[in-house]
């Protein structure tokens, strides 16, 4: 469902400040309401079924403050979004060497013009020679 945002227009609608309260109502009902009952009783496990009804409450309660927070946080990013704009696409692989170096110790190779492995002075080696010493390819420049 596609929302047009303007970015001088309030966050939240009065429906949905409405149905945050009416959540945080209810939920507050349930837990005054399981308080009251369970206070006349003696015996813990006549006042399980309403402890049971106040955890209800407080999760009806936190649902709406989440909701709350969700919708919030989905038309902040929207409004980022439109003023922004999108991100410029990734920048193209900057490693293009066919030359593999890897560290002494390493547990990746690396091509020999790879961020990670620029000035560091290692020897191009065959990529057989590379997997036999157990290293993996470079995640970053994708040997």
């Amino acid at each position: 469902m596609s929302v047009a945002v303007r970015s001088d227009v309030a966050l939240w609608t009065r429906r949905d400040a409405t149905v945050l309260a009416v959540l945080l109502a209810v939920g507050a009902v349930l837990v005054v309401a399981s308080w009251f009952f369970a206070a006349g009783r003696a015996d813990a496990g006549d006042q399980l079924a309403f402890v049971t009804l106040a955890v209800v409450g407080t999760m009806v309660g936190v649902a709406g403050a989440v909701l709350w927070t969700a919708r919030g946080r989905r038309l902040i990013n929207l409004r980022r979004a439109l003023l922004l704009g999108t991100a410029p696409p990734p920048a193209a692989d900057g490693a293009l060497s066919t030359d593999l170096v890897a560290g002494p110790t390493g547990k990746w190779f690396h091509r020999a013009d790879c961020l990670l492995a620029e000035s560091r002075g290692w020897r191009p080696s065959p990529r057989a020679q590379h997997e036999s010493a157990g290293r993996r390819p470079c995640p970053g420049c994708r040997p």
